[in-house]
């Protein structure tokens, strides 16, 4: 699981670097970056359901998190021309779904490991929905408020990856 989260790090942060600097913050500029990154995640997400061995409750939030990183990036694609209200619409709606797959599959994980870091991705992403839905806001803050997500869950995904595959390979030294 470790190898997935930094491959999911690499799509956050490239997505952050590509808000960082652009000099466009236009909201057309947010949902193209968006659907690149939806869907990017989301052949992520299904790549890791039978790979990684995912069962059960994950297997099924992971499922509904790819599925509604899918439908979100076709959403941005079609709504280009609709704006901010577009943009605010189409990413606080994928980031209130993919927080309760994240809250749930972190719930229910028997690993204590992996329960810490979709929980707090989970905690991550509610906030970016709230703030997106609720906060009044401008192009600007909007598309840098994504950027800023993206960086700070690209960054906490490397981080959690990297502690994931450390422990995994701990355990196994230690049971050997």
């Amino acid at each position: 699981m470790g190898t997935i989260l930094i491959v999911r790090a690499v799509i956050a942060l490239v997505a952050a670097m590509v808000i960082t600097f652009s000099s466009n913050h236009a909201a057309v500029v947010g949902l193209i970056v968006f659907m690149g990154f939806g869907f990017a995640l989301a052949g992520v997400l299904m790549f890791s359901i039978p790979f990684v061995g995912l069962h059960g409750v994950a297997k099924t939030t992971t499922g509904i998190f790819s599925i509604s990183s899918v439908v979100a990036a076709g959403l941005a694609a079609a709504m280009m021309g609709g704006g901010l209200p577009a943009l605010l619409v189409v990413v606080s709606t994928w980031a209130a779904i993919a927080a309760a797959m994240e809250l749930y599959a972190g719930y229910r994980s028997t690993d204590k490991a992996l329960s810490r870091e979709w929980l707090s991705m989970g905690v991550l992403t509610a906030v970016l929905a709230i703030v997106m839905a609720v906060v009044p806001m401008n192009e600007v803050y909007a598309v840098g408020i994504f950027g800023a997500y993206a960086a700070i869950i690209g960054v906490f995904q490397v981080i959690a990856g990297i502690s994931l595959r450390t422990d995994a390979r701990h355990t196994n030294e230690v049971s050997s």
